[in-house]
């Protein structure tokens, strides 16, 4: 029997690497990331969101 195969889990996982390459790529140039985070935007360096995991 076929496993059942979830498409928003999928597509959150694609979602997860590209976010973690695109932080890879920031890190590598020294750039900051705008995140929007208690209704203003901060910039974060990428090498500390690096260190969490995706959810």
């Amino acid at each position: 029997m076929k496993e059942k195969i979830s498409y928003s889990k999928l597509a959150a996982d694609a979602m997860c690497r590209a976010s973690k390459e695109a932080q890879k790529k920031a890190a590598e140039l020294n750039l900051k990331i705008p995140v929007w985070k208690e209704g203003k935007i901060i910039y974060m360096d990428p090498k500390e969101m690096l260190a969490k995991k995706c959810n």
